[in-house]
Parts: structure tokens; C-alpha cells; sequence
């Protein structure tokens, strides 16, 4: 089997381009894009196969897998726009498995937040928010999140006066210092009851 690569051993990291499906097929640990992009999956030394045709990325030991589409993400709400919450991830995971993180900013679409009509995003999620999504899509250029399911949606949230952590009581979110009352998509993994 003959092996070629640039370097004697060229490292590379997960979203790494690797080669073109013309040249080579993706094979272990990479895959290949709708633009027939090559890369790699995972943390490793690459390697193009002459006689297979195939690029793949031979793994460290300790191999870790990136995030990826069907993942779920644990975000913190930075800020709130008109039709879509921005969030940093800080973990995520996929069959119970932890994945890295390379591109920690995310966003929630106003049509991705639930399966009803949501006429603001403002009236489902907050700054500060703490978040549970499944991840859509991963672009170089940011991640796309939703929250439809029963079990996504905000897990820990604060009140908007006091900033102290809401309690959930009967199915509403109760700021135990004012008494408010605040509305949000909250998910069945809600912390505070």
C-alpha cells in the first residue's frame, strides 16, 4: 500500500481539508461536503491511499469525535435578535459520548425554537439562558441549533429583574426573590422544580 503525504506525518484536526473526491474518496475518519470537499473527522496524521483512492486520517490514541448533526449541545444565550437567539455552546454530546467544540457560536432560528407559532424570540428564551438543543448544521461558518422536542429547550433560566435562578412551579417559571411569573420554552430536563 502506498501512502503519500506532504509532510513525513501532517497533522490534522477535525474540519481539516484533506483532499478532493476526484483525487480520493473520504475514508477512514473523513468525510466529504456536497462541494465533493474531502476532511477530516477527528484528531490524527493524514493519509492519502494510492491504490484505494482514499483519504482518511489514521487517529491518535485518545480519539475525539467533533460535533456533528443529531449532537446534543448544552448553550448559554448571548444575546437576542428578531428572529433568531444566539448561543455559545460550552459542551456537547452524541451517544452519550463528549465531542469537541470547534466553532462555539450557534443559533436558534425563530422557526426552529418550537413546533407552535412563535411570534418573538424574546418570548422563549433569554440572555443568560441556560439552553439544551440538537444541532441541524455545522458550517464553517456557525452551528444551527432547534428546540422543538419536549426534551430541548431552556434547562436553567434567570429572572429578568433579579437575575437570580427561576423555579419551575406547576409548569411556570416562578423568580423565588419578586414573584414573577416568566414565560419560556422550558424542556422537560428544567433543573429548578
Amino acid at each position: 500500500m502506498e501512502v503519500f503525504s506532504l509532510d513525513k506525518q501532517e497533522l490534522v484536526f477535525p474540519g481539516s481539508f484533506l483532499s478532493f473526491e476526484e483525487e480520493f474518496m473520504a475514508g477512514k475518519n473523513s468525510y466529504s461536503d456536497d462541494d465533493g470537499k474531502v476532511f477530516a473527522e477527528s484528531i490524527g496524521y493524514k493519509a492519502l491511499d494510492a491504490q484505494t483512492h482514499e483519504a482518511s486520517v489514521s487517529s491518535l490514541k485518545d480519539e475525539k469525535k467533533i460535533i456533528q448533526r443529531g449532537s446534543i449541545a448544552i448553550c448559554v444565550v448571548s444575546a437576542i435578535k428578531p428572529n433568531a437567539a444566539l448561543v455559545e455552546i460550552k459542551q456537547a454530546e452524541r451517544d452519550g459520548k463528549s465531542l469537541v467544540v470547534h466553532n462555539s457560536m450557534a443559533s436558534i432560528s425563530v422557526r426552529n425554537i418550537a413546533n407552535n407559532f412563535v411570534e418573538s424570540v424574546s418570548d422563549t428564551y433569554r440572555a443568560g439562558d441556560i439552553v439544551r438543543a440538537r444541532v441541524m448544521e455545522v458550517t464553517p461558518y456557525g452551528v444551527e441549533l432547534e428546540t422543538k422536542s419536549p426534551d430541548l429547550g431552556v434547562i436553567k433560566a434567570f429572572g429578568t429583574r433579579s437575575r437570580k435562578p427561576l423555579i419551575l412551579i406547576d409548569g411556570k417559571l416562578r423568580d423565588p426573590s419578586t414573584g414573577d411569573s416568566e414565560q419560556r420554552k422550558i424542556s422537560s430536563f428544567y433543573m429548578l422544580r
